[in-house]
């Protein structure tokens, strides 16, 4: 039995997906076997569909950005093809949105853009990609994430979106989604530690209920990137059902669990864990305390998961690893639903290995590309690279997970304690390698010490998590900014490409 033959009866089961993924047969076959839905991982985030020819044309777009859909159409043709349903992640974040599409004609020299203008921007940005998914994907996306984390630190976050257009921001973004989408479309707020009580109130009282009056929003989306010891059951169930009494759907939109010990011991735990959750899921659902409609896990194999760059140790978070294997967890998340038989019953994918190999089809080069923003791609899309840097007349190397454009530089982070950075002020000269996909990347430079708290905090937004350990105006939070980079993208099939930043 699979996940979602066990859990058809409640609602639908999802993953998160890469392009890396997309193009890994094997990969597509354990996700249309084990589930029903799917999200885009990184490709329909704001950054990948506002073009960049915004920047040239800056007063011609300037209230109607023009728009990209390159990384969204495999993605498309994929769900319309296959048959499987697809979420939309995401319309409006303060992350992963370029900086300059808040400023005058989309200039970073120039002043940010008023009020009006950028309500223009948000209204014919989100009409436009709601119109381009119905008009040539019609039925495809099924519901939307039309904010996402917009709460921070006790109030509304102080993101470019609050300083541009104001407290309401999120409010208009619904109106404009209700406008243009689909009536069969559900439309979620989507946030992170949303049982966090003070969380929990600021999104029900701030964000749901005015949308609830508008008429503006069906669902709530609880990410729930979880901790073997945190959150607290009870808090995370009471905050699922008081979303429930909203009213509105409720989703699992991000599930993983972070744990960084592969034993057979701790293994058996997180199945444990994962267990108690989705009894928490099934008994608020067949009690109708709260209607849930799909739990989508955040990747579908431990090897490619975010939490390892994130947490900056290995992660083994999820339900299947290696060549798409059933962990314990898998099983114990089957019992949940349809009981001892069915997770008695072993399941394997069927795939050769050929099937395990990427297949990423060329991609035409595009004008302006070589540039930094294509490397900040890159290393995103990894989510893991490897940093080299000199202690005295020895290399160290170890990994990094942190990237970041701010004010037309890239920039790392750090905490001024760790020895990396004791040794990046010794000697500032570093290099960073990454692998995905048949390319590799190598950038080398000077990783300067920028202290202004701006980039600080541009950083930690783009990392939220990082929040809990990491405070802008703290003594030990510091990026990085590469000066006199050199990046060299290589593969085995095709030539070098050298160029400087």
């Amino acid at each position: 039995m699979t996940l979602k033959e066990a859990f058809k009866p409640y609602f639908r089961m999802g993953a998160a997906i890469s392009v890396r993924n997309l193009f890994t047969p094997a990969h597509m076959k354990l996700l249309t076997e084990q589930f029903d839905s799917f999200t885009c991982e990184n490709d329909m985030k704001p950054m990948y569909m506002i073009d960049a020819v915004n920047r040239k044309e800056g007063a011609k777009y300037n209230t109607e950005p023009a728009l990209t859909f390159d990384t969204v159409r495999p993605y498309l043709d994929f769900a319309r093809e296959s048959g499987i349903a697809m979420r939309g992640h995401t319309l409006v974040w303060h992350n992963q949105t370029p900086e300059w599409f808040f400023h005058e004609e989309y200039n970073p020299a120039l002043p940010f853009a008023s009020r009006e203008v950028m309500l223009a921007r948000l209204e014919n940005y989100i009409k436009g990609v709601l119109t381009f998914v119905q008009e040539e994907y019609p039925g495809v996306i099924y519901a939307w994430d039309v904010v996402n984390e917009a709460i921070d630190e006790g109030d509304f976050r102080k993101s470019l979106w609050l300083k541009t257009v104001g407290r309401d921001f999120v409010l208009k973004a619904f109106e404009f989604a209700r406008k243009y989408a689909a009536k069969e479309v559900s439309l979620f707020y989507n946030d992170y530690e949303t049982a966090e009580v003070w969380k929990r109130d600021l999104i029900i009282n701030e964000i749901l209920k005015p949308l609830i009056k508008a008429g503006n929003v069906d669902g709530m989306g609880m990410q729930s990137h979880l901790l073997m010891d945190h959150p607290d059951l009870n808090a995370y169930e009471t905050a699922l059902r008081m979303y429930g009494e909203l009213g509105l759907e409720v989703q699992i939109t991000e599930l993983d669990l972070h744990n960084n010990d592969p034993s057979e011991e701790s293994m058996k735990a997180l199945g444990e864990r994962y267990a108690k959750f989705f009894d928490i899921y099934l008994r608020a659902k067949k009690e109708g305390a709260a209607n849930i409609t799909c739990v989508t896990f955040w990747n579908l194999l431990d090897e490619h998961s975010w939490l390892t760059g994130f947490r900056r140790e290995t992660s083994y978070p999820l339900l299947f690893k290696g060549k798409c294997e059933a962990k314990q967890a898998y099983y114990d998340v089957i019992r949940v639903a349809a009981g001892d038989a069915a997770a008695g019953e072993h399941w394997e994918l069927k795939a050769s290995d050929e099937e395990f190999e990427a297949k990423m089809p060329e991609r035409p080069k595009k004008e302006g590309e070589n540039t930094m923003q294509e490397v900040y791609d890159f290393l995103k899309s990894c989510g893991v690279y490897y940093l080299a840097t000199v202690e005295g007349d020895q290399p160290r190397v170890r990994p990094f997970g942190t990237v970041d454009i701010f004010e037309g530089g890239l920039y790392i982070q750090t905490g001024k304690v760790k020895e990396v950075s004791k040794q990046l002020q010794a000697n500032p000269k570093a290099e960073i390698c990454a692998f995905a996909d048949g390319q590799w990347l190598r950038v080398s430079g000077k990783l300067v010490r920028d202290d202004r708290i701006e980039a600080k905090k541009h950083m930690l937004d783009a990392y939220p998590q990082l929040q809990a350990m990491y405070k802008a105006e703290d003594d030990n939070t510091e990026v990085l900014r590469f000066e006199g980079a050199t990046a060299t993208f290589s593969s085995f099939t095709s030539a070098p490409r050298t160029f400087n930043f």
